[in-house]
């Protein structure tokens, strides 16, 4: 079984991330599938890694680091549809400002916003815990909240940091919202989306999507043998692919092995 998120996070900071995520506060995280879990969240956060290492003139193409460390700064982290959060817990116990600091008083200055439709009372306590992370309760789907984020947006920009938006398994038509929320506020710099479920069948035939099932003539990632979910899984991700190709941006898709899932299909979004 590939290992390396693993490593890199029980390591990360002599061991403090993972200390951290033992802590009372990650009470919620420990009743999760912690590896398969992690493996994902970890996947999507060296995307983001990757995704920086871009904006700053690195080769499409080169890891951001060949030595097995993470580490992100300046970053303002969007996790959309975060559910229990754990790609955000992850980020903040990574980056905690005292697992951070350079040593002249500095931290890493990046903060994490987690969105979801569930009432502040009912997220896990370390979505609430630490200064750089923040839970939004709002429903997705709300015409409202683009003018909200982009008012966010500004705002951190203006703390200097480099705001990219990241989908952890978005279900159906969220994915799509995702890409939509890219594409309407152009200070989102980029994008990381690990998509999940495919639209409803419903949703489908009443044309609220223009995805469809069903074989295709043309090559995209991942086999193009008809295999069911799986085929149309990758065809999903091929279409979300296609669909942020419409605006002007870098877009790269890819499979990453180190998640511990078949669902491992990666899509890279980035507006320099």
């Amino acid at each position: 079984i590939a290992r390396k998120y693993l490593d890199q996070f029980v390591s990360h900071a002599n061991g403090k991330a993972y200390e951290k995520l033992c802590g009372i506060e990650y009470h919620a995280v420990q009743n999760m599938r912690l590896r398969k879990e992690i493996s994902e969240s970890m996947g999507v956060l060296s995307a983001v890694q990757q995704c920086c290492y871009e904006l700053k003139g690195g080769k499409d193409g080169v890891d951001a680091k060949e030595e097995d460390t993470f580490h992100l700064e300046n970053v303002f982290l969007i996790d959309l549809c975060s559910g229990r959060g754990l790609t955000t817990a992850l980020g903040g116990a990574l980056h905690d400002d005292d697992n951070n600091d350079d040593g002249n008083g500095n931290s890493s200055n990046n903060f994490f916003l987690s969105i979801d439709r569930m009432l502040p009372h009912t997220v896990p306590h370390f979505l609430q815990d630490g200064e750089n992370r923040k839970y939004l309760s709002r429903d997705v789907m709300s015409e409202t909240l683009f003018a909200e984020l982009q008012e966010i947006v500004s705002e951190q920009l203006d703390l200097g940091r480099t705001p990219i938006l990241v989908g952890m398994h978005l279900c159906g038509l969220l994915s799509e919202r995702a890409v939509e929320f890219f594409e309407r506020i152009p200070s989102i710099k980029g994008i990381v989306l690990s998509p999940c479920c495919l639209p409803k069948r419903h949703e489908q035939k009443k044309g609220i999507t223009k995805f469809a099932k069903g074989k295709v003539d043309y090559e995209f990632l991942g086999s193009n043998e008809e295999s069911g979910e799986l085929y149309n899984y990758f065809k999903w991700n091929h279409y979300l692919k296609e669909m942020m190709s419409k605006s002007t941006v870098h877009v790269n898709s890819f499979t990453d092995d180190e998640m511990h899932t078949e669902k491992n299909a990666v899509v890279v979004g980035i507006r320099k």
